[in-house]
């Protein structure tokens, strides 16, 4: 895959929000959101506050570049079985066209589970930002590397007021730039993925890692899919991982995500 393809997506996904939105208009969003009743829970101060390295754990049913991934997936089931693994948050893909997600897996999970939840998505538009929080979402994604700096602005101080908190992604080192002035509420995370070649490279996060605020939390994303990576990563300074194909190619994940834990924080150990 390559630039094309990328931006097949992002056009792909202009057209589905405009299309979402001429069937439920923004002003209906915002009238459901006065009836909000799902607290905002922080990620953030999970990642500043306790000392383990935190796993993110991805609700990833397809990708272009794997296919179908886990063709049984129930999300609410899957993301109970994470939490019984010790996840700290969870990532509900919710992109339909690509990745086989919808925002009512988000929804549904967000009904079960007590930790926050994290809607990853192509995220263009503000109208984006508030149907997430209608869904439940507590922290949403944004990529810089298919974001303008102004829009990046614009969306964080919108998931910002509506009480959300925003996992800000970079992948070139030219992308720090757009990290906004108001920082309070944003996770950033390195992806290891190469959004023009898609190619991965786990020690992508380790180059990346020195260049960034050292106040704010950093997590790493994409291709991380055994204990000793995350070792490296909590001795790097970073709070956590996001972690999606391993632990989806898993009928039952909690057992892997258990392994995790007890081989990078030492859990039950002596």
């Amino acid at each position: 895959m390559n630039n094309q393809f990328l931006t097949r997506i992002i056009e792909h996904k202009r057209q589905e929000v405009q299309q979402r939105a001429a069937t439920l208009p923004l002003r209906e969003l915002q009238r459901m959101l006065l009836s909000q009743t799902f607290p905002v829970r922080s990620l953030r101060q999970k990642l500043e506050n306790d000392p383990r390295f935190h796993f993110i754990c991805e609700i990833k049913k397809a990708s272009p570049s794997r296919g179908i991934i886990q063709p049984n997936c129930h999300p609410a089931e899957r993301a109970q079985a994470y939490v019984a693994g010790g996840a700290s948050a969870i990532s509900v893909l919710t992109d339909a066209r690509f990745f086989r997600g919808e925002l009512y897996d988000l929804s549904s999970v967000r009904r079960q589970v007590p930790i926050p939840v994290l809607r990853k998505d192509f995220i263009l538009d503000e109208y984006q930002v508030y149907e997430s929080r209608v869904a439940g979402a507590d922290l949403i994604l944004l990529i810089a590397a298919i974001l303008p700096a102004r829009t990046v602005d614009r969306l964080s101080a919108l998931a910002r007021d509506l009480g959300m908190e925003v996992l800000l992604e970079l992948h070139h080192p030219e992308e720090i730039s757009r990290i906004p002035a108001q920082t309070d509420h944003i996770i950033l995370g390195i992806n290891n993925r190469d959004l023009n070649s898609f190619q991965v490279d786990v020690n992508h996060a380790f180059r990346v890692k020195p260049l960034l605020p050292a106040d704010m939390p950093v997590i790493s994303e994409s291709g991380i899919s055994n204990p000793d990576v995350c070792r490296r990563l909590r001795q790097a300074g970073f709070q956590g991982a996001l972690i999606g194909e391993a632990l989806m190619r898993e009928p039952h994940p909690g057992p892997l995500l258990q392994q995790f834990q007890q081989e990078v924080n030492d859990v039950h150990k002596t």
